[in-house]
């Protein structure tokens, strides 16, 4: 499972709900299939991918490979702390 293009949003807005939203993303993969509102959400067990009800991977092994594709991008790019 090839991914083209991976682009990750932080929401700028929090609130009081559990699982909190951290980001939404939008993940192009090779063979032409898009995907947009994959959340990424924080719980009380760590953070972790939200898909929208209508994707169905065919195996557990392409979804976890999609999962933590996504994730690695989202705490390389985006939870590291600002050294300035």
């Amino acid at each position: 499972m090839d991914i083209t293009e991976l682009t990750i949003t932080p929401v700028k807005y929090q609130d009081d709900r559990t699982p909190k939203c951290l980001a939404v993303c939008f993940v192009s993969f090779q063979a032409g299939l898009q995907l947009r509102n994959i959340r990424i959400l924080e719980g009380k067990k760590g953070i972790f991918i939200r898909f929208p009800n209508v994707v169905s991977f065919a195996n557990s092994e392409a979804r976890k490979e999609a999962s933590n594709r996504i994730l690695a991008t989202y705490v390389i790019n985006h939870c590291v702390d600002d050294p300035r």
